[in-house]
C-alpha cells in the first residue's frame, strides 16, 4: 500500500463512519459506527506518526477487514464510499 499522512487517514476514518474514541496511550482508536451502533471493526493511528508507509498502512488494511489491497487503496482515495464498505464488510460476513 502507498505511504498516507495520518491526518489524511484520519479524515478518511471519520467520513466513511468512524468515531474517534478516547485516546489510550499514543494511539487514537477508531470504532465502525453504523446507525448509532459500535461495531468491533476498529483501527487505531499513532499520536506521533505524521505518516504511514506501506508497513503501517498493510497493518491498517487487515484491521479494517480488506482482504483486496485495491479495495483498501479505494477506500482512502475515496473511490469506495463508506456504505460501499458496509456493503463490503457484510458481503464477506463480519456482521449482518
Amino acid at each position: 500500500m502507498k505511504v498516507r499522512k495520518t491526518k489524511d487517514i484520519k479524515k478518511v476514518l471519520q467520513q466513511k463512519g468512524f468515531t474517534l474514541e478516547p485516546s489510550k496511550d499514543h494511539h487514537d482508536f477508531y470504532f465502525l459506527n453504523i446507525d448509532g451502533k459500535r461495531h468491533s471493526i476498529y483501527t487505531y493511528i499513532s499520536h506521533s506518526s505524521k505518516e504511514y508507509g506501506s508497513s503501517l498502512m498493510s497493518q491498517v488494511k487487515k484491521q479494517l477487514k480488506f482482504d483486496d489491497t485495491q479495495k483498501a487503496e479505494d477506500f482512502f482515495d475515496c473511490h469506495l464510499s463508506g456504505q460501499g464498505y458496509v456493503e463490503l464488510l457484510k458481503t464477506q460476513g463480519h456482521f449482518k
